[in-house]
């Protein structure tokens, strides 16, 4: 699984600086929040709190603008007006890159995480880089206005950003790491719960193209795809070698030039896939196995000395789809109160 909550910190600072440009040149002082036609001071305005953490209007505001102009930004007046639904898509994605944001700060305030002196000796060296990127302190202040950011509002984005990578370090990482299972918990789960196999993928429509299949239907180019995996399955089942066939002719692009395999848990795989690959012995090669990709065939791999051999890589991508899977679901679980504003918003609510 990809590291998704480890590369936040990197996202949000290429998000800091490069939507400088993204929002449409809209100055600091048109910072505005209408509803029902009145303007509304936003000076010290909370805009939610999700388990205890404040976001204000401006930092709200900010990840507003910035999914609007990355997402939404081909539609028109007309259609935000008729289709309500893009609005709530709108508000939707802007929460979740906000509580996104913020998880280091909820955890933080349950576990007693702060900054280290050197994570804010890192944030100023960060922030010292981005001003030196620009010629001027003026063109660096322009820049920020344009896109409605001040400089207080981009370091709090920045801070909020080490924090949740503090929080990754104590929490998951280091030695007695209090949410990070043991190693044997790793290994006896790996062992028990998942599986490592690689496959030959042909897809239903692999003769789409053929000269021989002009005119096919969708059921005669299946049976056609159907009859070529059994080829290869009786070629793989006759002692060719299972790695050269699928990179002569497997069509899953995951397999090519990968010597490992796909390695797996429960709920990873699609159902019929994910049965088949479960009910392997080592180096046992399964029937055809239909999904929606088309037809595979399977050979379970050795997993228990690959786990060794690959310890530090196959823990670390343990650790991390256990942290991954902990912070999505404190986002989808947050106790979330929003301002007596929010559900007053429509479109054009936030500038």
């Amino acid at each position: 699984m990809t590291i998704k909550k480890l590369t936040a910190l990197v996202t949000a600072l290429v998000i800091a600086v490069l939507s400088l440009t993204a929002c449409g040149k809209k100055t600091v002082d048109e910072s505005l929040l209408n509803i029902d036609g009145e303007f509304i001071d936003t000076d010290g305005l909370i805009m939610l709190t999700a388990n205890g953490v404040e976001v204000p209007f401006d930092e709200y505001r900010y990840m507003y603008n910035y999914v609007e102009s990355a997402y939404f930004s081909n539609i028109d007046d007309a259609t935000w007006d008729s289709d309500p639904q893009y609005f709530q898509s709108l508000l939707d994605y802007t929460e979740y890159l906000t509580l996104d944001n913020c998880w280091g700060d909820m955890l933080a305030k349950d576990y007693g995480i702060e900054l280290s002196e050197q994570d804010y000796a890192d944030i100023d060296a960060y922030m010292e880089e981005q001003r030196n990127a620009f010629d001027s302190p003026e063109a660096f202040e322009q820049a920020l206005a344009d896109s409605s950011i001040t400089e207080d509002l981009l370091k709090r984005i920045v801070t909020r950003q080490f924090l949740c990578n503090r929080v990754y370090e104590d929490l998951f990482q280091k030695e007695g790491a209090p949410l990070s299972p043991s190693d044997d918990e790793i290994k006896t789960d790996l062992s028990e719960n998942w599986r490592r196999v690689y496959h030959i993928l042909i897809l239903f429509d692999h003769f789409a193209n053929a000269a021989d299949y002009e005119g096919a239907t969708e059921d005669e180019l299946k049976a056609a795809a159907r009859e070529y995996a059994e080829e290869l399955l009786e070629r793989a089942k006759n002692g060719e070698d299972f790695y050269q066939l699928s990179q002569d002719y497997g069509e899953d692009p995951g397999m090519t030039d990968n010597t490992e395999g796909y390695f797996f848990t429960y709920g990873e795989m699609v159902e019929p896939f994910e049965t088949a690959s479960f009910a392997l012995e080592v180096g046992e090669i399964s029937d055809i196995v239909e999904t929606s990709y088309g037809y595979h065939i399977i050979l379970r791999l050795e997993q228990d000395d690959y786990t060794e051999e690959n310890w530090d890589s196959v823990r670390d991508d343990y650790v991390n789809r256990e942290f991954n899977e902990y912070v999505d679901n404190l986002i989808d679980t947050a106790d979330i109160k929003y301002c007596e504003y929010y559900d007053k918003l429509v479109h054009g609510s936030i500038r």
